[in-house]
């Protein structure tokens, strides 16, 4: 259990250096040292050697402007792809793609032995919930605080009050799922947040008037279906859990078009300075907003909880692992989708969802009988023609 929150603080201690340090896929190692090379090109001009030395000077000068050229478009073009050390790998992308990955992967199982450990549905599901975005909020006040890790924000109390109903959706979504994961297996609720689009079209097109295209409306039943034939044979279905799932899509949905609205505010990402600030401050408001529903819920009951951490090793280990987990893959996430264009999401989403109900489910003993194979794959494949249908139908239509 030790090595798991081990393991966990190393990844994220990894991805924050990343951010910190600023590594980006647009960086060339080689443009330094091709302005190096053309400095030690020096033309000798010399009065003593007559029209000779002259005309020699002249060759070395258009030698010089000619490397420094093919030096500058070679850098430039290592830029555009991406280059770095190995050539057209972009090394510091690959890396936020395996802690994203090697992040959400290990939250899954933490988090699912945490809730285990004290009765799944039937122990402190909002217990846990609220102390993990407690704990990731504790790590990003400790960037704030060490030196030279990152800088604090500068944000207003209006941008905080602005910020609230994002802090409250993201709270809503990580509880909503805990609980999902808590009444059934991870599988199963993994598939059911993989149909989060359909929430997501009908809230923009009914609530936020932002009109769904209807080649995306006609992806929707294929989403659907497969989150149906997913739960046809599944052996650990509660209604619980997928009314939960369904819950967490529905504040997911929300907190993104909110998110979208206040970042329009003038001056808040300068004021924020960094997506790592931007996730601190709405873990710790999540936190706090969350601290009532705990109470409400499971308040009366605490004292059970306080004991069991002490009585129960795999409770404390599980639950510090899982909350920093959860808030490394989240920051590191973020900053991955914002270095790569939407189709590229949309792969990637796509990957990972595949890669967590598989291996959790392996680790975890879960079922994966051929029905709920089948559900999972039509499912996620109808969220990633969701997310590309418009670059696919729109060049058709251009065409014609």
């Amino acid at each position: 259990m030790k090595l798991n929150i081990i393991t966990a603080s190393l990844t994220l201690t990894t991805a924050c250096s990343v951010s910190a340090f600023a590594l980006s896929p647009n960086v060339s190692h080689r443009q330094s040292s091709s302005r190096t090379a053309a400095a030690f090109v020096r033309p000798t001009l010399s009065n003593h050697h007559g029209d000779a030395s002259i005309e020699l000077a002249k060759r070395e000068m258009a030698l010089r402007a000619t490397s420094s050229s093919a030096s500058t478009a070679d850098s430039s073009v290592m830029q555009t792809r991406g280059g770095s050390a190995l050539g057209n790998i972009d090394v510091p992308l690959l890396a936020y793609f395996a802690l994203w990955y090697l992040g959400n992967y290990y939250y899954n199982i933490s988090n699912k032995l945490a809730l285990k450990a004290t009765g799944g549905a039937a122990g402190f599901p909002m217990t846990i919930s609220a102390l993990q975005l407690g704990i990731g909020s504790l790590y990003g006040i400790f960037l704030w605080l060490a030196p030279d890790a990152r800088e604090k924000p500068k944000v207003t109390l209006d941008d905080i009050i602005k910020m609230l109903p994002v802090a409250f959706c993201y709270a809503g979504a990580h509880s909503a799922s805990v609980f999902s994961f808590s009444a059934g297996s991870v599988s199963f609720g993994q598939i059911v947040k993989a149909s989060e689009p359909a929430f997501a079209a009908v809230l923009s097109q009914f609530v936020y008037n932002k009109p769904v295209s209807k080649a995306k409306w006609l992806c929707l039943p294929i989403v659907i279906g497969g989150v149906i034939l997913a739960s046809v044979n599944e052996l650990d279905f509660a209604w619980s859990a997928l009314l939960s799932a369904c819950l967490a899509n529905c504040f997911a949905a929300v907190r993104g078009n909110e998110n979208k609205k206040v970042m329009e505010t003038e001056g808040l990402k300068d004021r924020l300075g960094s997506v790592g600030n931007q996730f601190c401050i709405t873990s710790i408001m999540g936190f706090l907003l969350s601290i009532p529903f705990l109470m409400l819920k499971e308040g009366s009951k605490f004292g059970e909880f306080v004991e069991a951490v002490k009585t129960v090793p795999a409770l404390k280990a599980n639950m510090i692992a899982s909350a920093l987990w959860f808030y490394g893959y989240n920051e590191v996430s973020t900053m991955t989708l914002k270095k790569t264009n939407a189709v590229t999401q949309s792969v990637a989403n796509t990957a990972k969802r595949v890669i967590v109900i598989v291996g959790v489910a392996l680790v975890l003993g879960e079922s994966l009988d051929f029905m709920k194979l089948l559900g999972c794959g039509i499912g996620i494949g109808g969220v990633f023609l969701y997310s590309i249908i418009d670059n696919l139908v729109k060049p058709k239509e251009e065409s014609v």
